[in-house]
């Protein structure tokens, strides 16, 4: 009791929450949903009151991906997770017409019901997402209330802010066809309860991946366009609106739209350099967690950033959003319960042998062994004055009793004996019986050991333990087989009757008469005398016998607990599986280009083994208890370990006074895992608390040529920022020179968040800092948080208030995604809607995009982002990106009442579009 601290005592890397701000997590599509199994994995290092602070609400039109599912079943009810699956209703040709249904539906095409996903149609998963809309929306609320519901503990305050963030790969017909709508609800939500609120979309872009065609990937990237010109559609359209608002519609649910925009910042992710998505996703998934985990570090950066990126902005030179951005993600770490678990493996695989190994062992008795059972058995029942409670005592009958003594004495004298025979057999009864209780407790406990000192395991010990008590046993019973059983005698009634008839004689002649009453007396003294060591015969005989038994039942138990151990197997197996585990090489279990293991280091790793120089040290260093005999392979001893393990193992088994429980009460199947467990409790323990530095610090080995261990430590930070410095760039290709103009200003974040517990650990990392320079290639250092968590080294870069027109994917008219969406927008608009899948998610998503006059442009939103080269511009070159020369001041601004942003009527160029002509796009470039 006297080592336990008080709460407020705790460290607060483990006491602190490491979550400020409820986070709303929603999951669009399977892909998503990978997304959040990335940033789950990275949640299980927290508190179980942080992981309650996160809801994830996974909506698709297909079912849940397997590792999401096998995640689940390995951590159940660990994440508030809400899941809802959506489809098309299989009657949808059959719904009465309502009057806005072109803000469900898209001309001349029927949505299609699909068993799984929704076919690639972003029109699919928008009216799926119309006809769920009630379930959707409940759906979100509960998720929301469940995160900000109160709490008892100590410091428990009510939220008043959210941080939302939606995820979706915008390729595909379902996330891409509902992001819109899905923000609008959310925003719509926040705004209900009056919460502050902060919108974050994450939008993975179609790349070309493996498994993904020519003609598939120019389906995903029309998608994609058309997903984003919705997103800037949705949040221009009360501005082109004749009333103050837009009213958007999803079949009978209205939603009105403001003249704000429908997220705070719509993140793209589309530059990553991946084989798979489900990479991307993780990038994605991390960056997540970072965000979420704002009580410090890279989260609180970013959370105490949001209020400047609002200053920034918020249009570009062509009055388009500036809401789109891009985040690059990073983290050094160290896994602490994957290793942990290698190290618990490998050193139950060296313990076990210590507890449950058997090796048969020559029982040697001695003469003095034999000779103290002898009195020890010989002492239980005997005839005893005193007061040991395993002696008999009885009254003499004196002859004085019975002089002259007639009938009625004599009778009276008997009854007494009889009386103290009964007595004598319930205490032999009783002493016996106490005997009985004290000896089944020598068969069920382990002998004590010195465990510091003992060489052979738990189990040999015990085994030849009970070899000892049955060779005591079956030893004092053959002696008392050998000895005669000694009857108890009648009752004298023969000297009674002498003895009663003597009592009517006159004295001298009693005087000279044989002494009757002496022999009677010794009579019944003999009688008790001969009852005690009857009963004692008796039952010790019957004891013997049934101790005998239960100490074979013991031994014969223990051997075939042994054997039901698998030891030797579950040793060997336990070994191989250690030492062949990621964390035991020094790399992360789901290994990532954007994430990397403290000790994946060239100057840690020995070739060509690959074996991992911290962590064999630092394995040692925790086995060994702070061991300064790191770099020999000396093998380890973990004697000490013993009895610590025996008594976890014993937690909640012991009865009332019961000071040592056998092993084979544990469970033999569950041997080898229990002892695991033990040593993650161990180990977990001991790193909880240390952090990077510490870890380099008590892992690494000294250096050769005198290096301070400071600097040397420093040194390994420095490999692993230079590492990062290398991956660290914008996940969107876009050129910043593009954006021009007054109304917008492109921002850079450059995060580091890292526990440094002291002014030496900040000084190392300051130092390793200004040594390496600029982390990223504008030149930016670092906005250095401390940490709560000490196992992470995170860095976030991002880049903020970017506008689409400077996307090459976007701002290109051809090789691009731009030119995807032209082609399937003007095959769609050729055939209208004939042998042809819509682009848009419905057909007021639809005009909103492509009418010249829906947001106050004057001319179709995609004609305001591309950028072409116009040959005889005033400046007499072009521009060497493809799109305006430089010097161009093109600068079309949206008509608000009438007015432009300066006061003047806006003037714009005319826009030439003929559906039936592909190359009739085209856009009269002005000299302003």
């Amino acid at each position: 009791m006297n080592n336990e601290m008080l709460e407020s005592e705790r460290p607060s890397i483990l006491a602190a929450p490491r979550i400020a701000t409820p986070c709303l997590i929603v999951l669009l599509g399977s892909t998503a949903a990978l997304t959040a199994l990335e940033t789950m994995r990275h949640m299980l290092t927290l508190r179980p009151q942080d992981q309650r602070r996160v809801a994830f609400v996974y909506i698709d039109t297909d079912s849940t991906p397997a590792p999401l599912l096998e995640f689940r079943r390995q951590h159940i009810n660990t994440f508030l997770e809400y899941s809802l699956r959506i489809a098309v209703p299989a009657g949808i040709s059959n719904v009465t017409p309502i009057q806005h249904e072109q803000h469900t539906f898209i001309r001349g095409k029927i949505p299609q019901y699909y068993a799984n996903g929704a076919g690639g149609i972003r029109n699919n998963g928008h009216v799926a997402a119309c006809f769920n809309y009630e379930h959707i929306y409940n759906l979100l609320n509960s998720a929301l209330m469940d995160i900000v519901r109160l709490n008892t503990d100590q410091h428990g305050t009510r939220k008043r802010e959210i941080q939302a963030n939606i995820v979706t790969f915008i390729g595909g017909g379902t996330g891409s066809g509902i992001l819109p709508d899905i923000a609008v609800m959310v925003r719509d939500l926040l705004i209900y309860h009056q919460y502050e609120q902060r919108i974050n979309l994450f939008c993975m872009l179609p790349e070309a991946i493996n498994g993904v065609d020519k003609d598939d990937l120019s389906r995903r990237k029309s998608n994609g366009v058309a997903c984003l010109l919705e997103l800037i559609a949705y949040s221009r359209a009360a501005a082109g609106a004749k009333s103050n608002g837009y009213e958007k519609y999803m079949w009978r649910k209205m939603q009105y739209l403001s003249n704000e925009y429908i997220a705070n910042e719509v993140y793209l992710i589309g530059h990553a350099n991946m084989t798979e998505v489900a990479d991307t996703a993780r990038i994605v998934g991390l960056d997540i967690f970072q965000r979420t985990t704002d009580a410090s570090g890279v989260g609180f950066s970013e959370h105490s950033k949001w209020v400047d990126r609002q200053a920034l902005g918020s249009q570009d030179e062509r009055y388009l959003p500036t809401m789109f951005g891009t985040s690059c993600p990073l983290e050094v770490s160290f896994p602490l319960h994957e290793t942990v678990t290698a190290f618990a493996q490998l050193a139950a695989s060296s313990l076990l042998p210590l507890l449950a190994h058997y090796e048969a062992q020559p029982l040697s008795i001695s003469d003095t062994q034999k000779r103290e059972w002898i009195m020890k058995w010989n002492s239980i029942g005997r005839i005893d004055a005193s007061n040991d409670p395993y002696a008999v005592k009885y009254e003499q009958v004196s002859s004085k009793r019975l002089e002259r003594a007639s009938r009625s004495t004599i009778n009276r004298v008997w009854v007494s004996v009889d009386r103290q025979k009964q007595s004598i057999e319930q205490r032999i009864e009783a002493i016996f019986e106490l005997v009985e209780q004290q000896e089944c407790a020598r068969i069920e406990q382990n002998p004590v050991q010195n465990a510091q000192r003992e060489t052979k395991s738990i189990l040999t010990n015990r085994i030849s333990y009970l070899q000892t008590l049955e060779a005591e046993y079956s030893y004092i019973l053959q002696n008392r087989r050998q000895e005669k059983e000694i009857p108890v005698p009648l009752r004298p009634t023969g000297l009674e009757d002498k003895l009663d008839r003597l009592a009517l004689l006159p004295e001298i002649v009693y005087r000279a008469a044989p002494d009757y009453a002496s022999k009677l007396s010794a009579a019944y003294n003999t009688f008790l005398k001969q009852t005690v060591m009857s009963a004692q015969y008796k039952r010790c005989i019957e004891l013997l016998e049934d101790l005998l038994r239960r100490v074979r039942q013991a031994k014969r138990q223990a051997e075939d607990w042994y054997e039901q151990t698998g030891l030797e197997r579950r040793a060997r197996d336990l070994r191989s599986t250690a030492l062949s585990s990621m964390a035991w090489r020094g790399y992360l279990e789901y290994p990532h280009p954007h994430q990397r293991h403290i000790f994946d280091l060239e100057t840690l790793r020995r070739v060509p083994s690959g074996q991992n120089i911290a962590v064999e040290r630092l394995y040692r260093w925790v086995a060994s208890q702070g061991g300064s005999n790191l770099d020999t392979d000396e093998e380890l001893s973990f004697t000490r370990y013993v009895q610590p393990c025996i008594d976890y193992l014993n937690r909640g088994m012991k009865k009332q006074n019961d000071t040592i429980v056998s092993i084979e009460r544990q469970s033999a199947s569950r041997l080898a895992e229990r002892v695991v467990a033990f040593f993650f409790q161990h180990f977990s323990d001991v790193f909880k608390t240390l952090n990077l530095f510490d870890l380099l610090f008590y892992a690494t080995p000294v250096s050769e040529n005198g290096e301070e261990r400071a600097v040397q430590i420093g040194g390994y930070l420095r490999e692993h920022l230079a590492h990062m410095r290398g991956l660290m760039s914008s996940l969107v290709t876009f050129e910043a020179a593009l954006q021009q103009g007054s109304h917008s200003t492109l921002n850079t974040s450059l995060y580091l968040g890292m526990n440094q517990r002291d002014g030496v650990q900040a000084a190392i990392l300051q130092q390793v800092l200004q040594t390496l320079g600029s982390l990223s290639n504008e030149g930016h250092t670092p906005d250095v948080k401390d940490s709560l968590d000490p196992h992470r080294l995170q860095v976030s870069y991002g880049l903020h208030a970017i506008s689409i027109t400077t996307i090459r994917d976007f701002y290109l008219e051809h090789n691009s995604a731009t030119e995807a969406y032209l082609t399937y927008q003007r095959a769609w608009d050729k055939g209208n809607g004939a042998g042809s899948m819509p682009v848009h998610s419905s057909g007021d998503a639809e005009r909103l995009v492509t009418d010249p006059q829906a947001l106050g442009y004057h001319q179709p939103l995609i004609e305001l982002i591309i950028r072409r080269y116009t040959a005889g511009s005033r400046t007499g070159h072009g521009s060497s990106h493809g799109g305006a020369p430089a010097g161009d001041s093109f600068n079309p601004q949206p008509a608000l009442n009438g007015q432009n942003g300066r006061g003047a009527s806006a003037t714009f160029p005319k826009t030439q579009i003929n559906p039936d002509d592909e190359d009739s796009y085209d856009i009269q470039s002005l000299d302003y």
